[in-house]
C-alpha cells in the first residue's frame, strides 16, 4: 500500500528502514508522552517484522506505514481496525503517528494523518476513526483537531508512562462528518498519540 500527499509518501516498511526507525524509536524526545520505548535493537526488528506480517494478512486490519520525505523515513503512521463493531454495527479504527523530532513543527504529521483518515473513511468505509493523546501533549491534540477530529472523552489514569499514570484525551471523526482537511495555524511539534502505530 502507498499513499502520496503534496510532500510525503506513506509506504510499507522494509527491513532496510531499521536505522531510520531505530533513530526515532530510541530518542527520549519522541517518547515523552507514549507508553513504549526506548526501543532496543531487538524491539525495532520486531516492529519491522510485525509490520511485514500485518501487511500480508487477509483481511488486513493493521496498516502501519513509513512516513517518507524525499525518500527518507521521517516517522510512522498507522490505522488499526478494531475487532469489535462500533456504534450501529459500523467498523471503527484507531490512528496513531510518530514523527522524528527534527521534523516537528512543519505540518508533516497533519499531512500524513489527513491522507490516512481519508483512506480509512473513503476506501475502508469506516464508521469512525479515533485517536488518543495525553492532555499535556497540546501539539498532538492540535493536530487531531486540525484534521477534523473532536474530543469525545477523557480517560483518567489511562497510561503508565515512565513510572507514572497519565490521562488520555479521546478524539474521533465520524464517516458522516466532512472529510478531514487541515486548518491553518502552527504545525505540530510533538510525538504521536499512539505506540509508533503498533496499536
Amino acid at each position: 500500500m502507498e499513499l502520496a500527499t503534496a510532500r510525503l509518501v506513506l509506504r510499507e516498511y522494509t527491513t532496510s528502514d531499521f536505522a531510520a526507525v531505530h533513530a526515532f524509536a530510541s530518542d527520549p524526545r519522541t517518547l515523552e508522552f507514549v507508553d513504549w520505548g526506548p526501543d532496543s535493537d531487538r524491539d525495532t526488528r520486531d516492529f519491522l517484522e510485525f509490520c511485514r506480517a500485518r501487511a500480508g494478512e487477509v483481511p488486513r486490519t493493521n496498516r502501519t506505514l513509513a512516513i517518507t520525505l524525499d525518500g527518507e523515513v521521517i516517522g510512522s503512521i498507522g490505522l488499526t481496525v478494531m475487532a469489535r463493531a462500533g456504534r450501529n454495527g459500523g467498523r471503527e479504527a484507531e490512528i496513531g503517528y510518530t514523527l522524528r523530532p527534527d521534523r516537528w513543527g512543519k505540518g508533516y504529521a497533519t499531512e500524513a494523518a489527513v491522507a490516512l483518515v481519508d483512506f480509512g473513511l473513503s476506501q475502508l468505509h469506516l464508521a469512525r476513526i479515533t485517536a488518543t493523546c495525553r492532555p499535556e501533549n497540546t501539539a498532538s491534540a492540535g493536530v487531531l483537531q486540525k484534521i477534523g477530529m473532536r474530543q469525545v472523552g477523557l480517560l483518567k489514569n489511562d497510561r503508565l508512562i515512565r513510572g507514572g499514570w497519565m490521562d488520555s484525551l479521546v478524539f474521533a471523526i465520524d464517516a458522516e462528518a466532512t472529510s478531514p482537511h487541515p486548518s491553518s495555524g502552527p504545525a505540530e511539534k510533538g510525538p504521536a498519540p499512539a505506540r509508533r502505530t503498533r496499536q
